[in-house]
């Protein structure tokens, strides 16, 4: 995956994304509202070292300083120092909670002791602080004097007295709600990226050219209300102009003659992987677009099992296609003439108990061969290949199958195995049809499109 395809992956469910930041930011609003206020007060102590009046002394002096002072931050949460601290204080406290509640630090390279304690309560804060500053200096003098008597070898002197403090040192809210905004924004761009990872859906024409090895020959844009006839919703309204759906069926339309050059495929197949991928409105939509450039088209329903052709076009489906395979009818008597110039529809018929037997039948490839010579196009609407055989029977015995797939629906796998079925079959794959399961979006060259074809639209429509 570069870069283009993880900003378009990002883009396509920024909703995720917004939701997860939000989410991470309330949640750490939420847990520091709950948090109690801690208060810190804080105590700061020096330490000398009794050192002789030479230089080499003073420097010796010096470092014996910065040594003890880690050894007394150490000694400042002993329980016998703490303790002392509680009964200076005066405070209801244990020394195992003195302890917990308190800090010391040494700084590096000085001579200089940190004492912090940490409470919810700023007063008793204030005066555990004061009462390690009554008992440090204290306990180091006394650690300190020789055991044969004399001066202390070094001593603590308070140089920061602790004061009330006025506002908490926790919960930090400001910070916490922008780290759980930060931790929100990268948990949401991860579960968009696992959520593209384990989506197995195709999504681009490039993806689904990989799966098959076949070119897609037709992209077939989402369909807005303004693209549809009131009453015909399945059917574009080619007379009407440059509508976006109606020139990527134009598009398709040309796309076919140059699939074999010397002999462009005339009797075509349209079928998908599984049910409701488009491929009955593409059947009808490609024979119209065929038609409108001057051929000669037979549309056939040849879905015997759930039929969408002669309901889509609003036509009568009680004879047909398999009233002519079983012997019942001649193709004359049943072909019916459509309300759309040079196009024709052959209905199903009745639906038979055995649709592959008959469409797999020698009656079925004599049909077809008597209609390539009489209509310049015969478009087949097929089955899904995955759930029955019907359309890759079909395709056996015709030029080959237009495979259409629903972007954002059917995944990669269902359109592998419809291609292995076709191959299986010894049928022919002539390419893919694309049908967009959403509207384009801006950047996309299906956007550009639909933009460039609106506005020709809008602009016709103010001219005249």
């Amino acid at each position: 995956m570069d870069l283009r395809d993880l900003l378009s992956v990002l883009r396509a469910r920024w909703i995720v994304i917004v939701a997860a930041t939000l989410i991470g930011g309330l949640l750490a609003l939420g847990l520091s509202l709950l948090t109690t206020p801690t208060y810190q007060a804080r105590v700061q102590f020096y330490v000398t070292v009794a050192a002789g009046d030479s230089a080499s002394a003073a420097y010796q002096g010096s470092l014996g300083a910065q040594q003890r002072v880690r050894s007394y931050a150490e000694l400042v949460k002993s329980t016998d120092i703490t303790q002392q601290v509680v009964n200076a204080a005066r405070v209801d406290f244990t020394a195992g909670q003195v302890a917990d509640e308190t800090t010391a630090t040494a700084d590096a390279d000085t001579v200089l002791l940190k004492v912090a304690v940490t409470n919810s309560d700023p007063q008793s804060a204030l005066q555990l602080a004061q009462g390690f500053g009554e008992v440090l200096p204290e306990a180091i003098t006394r650690l300190e004097t020789p055991d044969g008597g004399g001066p202390p070898l070094a001593k603590l002197t308070v140089v920061n007295p602790p004061a009330l403090p006025t506002s908490p040192v926790a919960p930090k809210t400001e910070r916490n709600v922008a780290m759980g905004l930060v931790m929100g924004l990268l948990a949401g761009v991860g579960l968009v990226l696992l959520i593209n990872t384990l989506d197995r859906r195709v999504k681009s024409k490039e993806q689904l050219e990989e799966i098959t090895g076949k070119p897609v020959v037709g992209s077939i844009p989402f369909r807005k209300d303004e693209d549809k006839e009131k009453g015909a919703e399945h059917l574009v309204p080619f007379r009407e102009g440059h509508s976006p759906a109606a020139e990527s069926f134009r598009r398709l339309r040309t796309n076919l003659q140059f699939l074999n050059v010397d002999s462009p495929p005339r009797v075509i197949v349209l079928t998908s992987s599984v049910a409701t991928e488009g491929k009955s409105e593409t059947a009808i939509n490609l024979s119209l677009a065929l038609a409108e450039s001057g051929n000669r088209v037979l549309l056939i329903e040849a879905d015997l099992r759930r039929p969408l052709v002669v309901s889509y076009m609003s036509m009568p489906d009680k004879v047909g296609l398999t009233n002519i395979l079983a012997g019942q009818a001649e193709f004359a008597d049943v072909v019916q003439e459509t309300r759309h110039d040079g196009v024709d529809l052959l209905a199903c018929g009745p639906l038979p108990p055995n649709p592959s037997e008959l469409l797999a039948s020698e009656m079925a490839r004599q049909l077809f061969g008597e209609l390539r010579r009489t209509y310049d196009y015969v478009i087949i609407d097929s089955p899904p290949l995955l759930p029955v055989t019907d359309g890759a029977l079909l395709a056996r015995i015709t030029d080959g199958a237009l495979l259409v797939v629903r972007a954002h629906r059917t995944t990669g796998e269902q359109v592998a195995q419809a291609v292995d079925n076709l191959e299986k079959a010894d049928a022919t794959l002539l390419g893919l049809v694309m049908v967009a399961n959403k509207p384009a979006k801006k950047g996309s060259s299906g956007y550009y499109d639909s933009y460039y074809y609106s506005s020709r639209n809008s602009s016709a429509a103010g001219q005249s």
